[in-house]
C-alpha cells in the first residue's frame, strides 16, 4: 500500500515479527473498502506465508456488513485474536464470528496477554 493509500484507509496494519497486527482508533467507522485494503496490505506483508492475526478493535464506533464479510474471508490468517475493552467491542465481536464464521480461527479477548498466549499456541 502507498502513502496515499494508507492516508485513506481506516486502520492499520503492521508486520511484528510473526504476526499480523491490525489496529483501529477510538470513534473509527470501517467500510468494505477499508477492509479490502487491509487484506492486501497484510498478503503484501505476509511475502505468502500464513500469520497469525492480532486485532485491538477498542473503540471502534461501528464495522459495517461488507467489512464484516471481507474480513470472514480467506487470506493469509492462521488464526486471529480480537482484543477490545467495551461491551460494543464484545458486541461487534460476537456478532462477526456468530454472522459471518471466519474462515480461520477467531477468539475474542479483553486481555493482550492472553490474546497473544492464544495466538502463539501451537494446536
Amino acid at each position: 500500500m502507498d502513502a496515499a493509500e494508507e492516508q485513506d484507509v481506516t486502520g492499520t496494519i503492521e508486520l511484528s515479527g510473526e504476526l499480523l497486527h491490525l489496529k483501529w482508533g477510538h470513534g473509527d467507522v470501517v467500510t468494505e473498502r477499508d477492509a479490502l485494503a487491509l487484506m492486501k496490505h497484510a498478503r503484501e506483508l505476509s511475502g505468502g506465508r500464513i500469520l497469525p492475526l492480532l486485532v485491538e478493535m477498542t473503540g471502534v464506533a461501528w464495522i459495517d456488513q461488507g467489512a464484516l464479510k471481507a474480513f470472514a474471508g480467506t487470506w493469509p490468517l492462521t488464526r486471529a485474536a480480537v482484543v477490545g475493552t467495551s461491551p460494543v467491542d464484545q458486541t461487534l465481536a460476537d456478532f462477526y464470528m456468530g454472522r459471518h464464521k471466519p474462515a480461520h480461527p477467531t477468539r475474542y479477548f479483553t486481555s493482550m496477554d492472553e490474546a497473544m498466549a492464544w495466538l502463539r499456541a501451537e494446536d
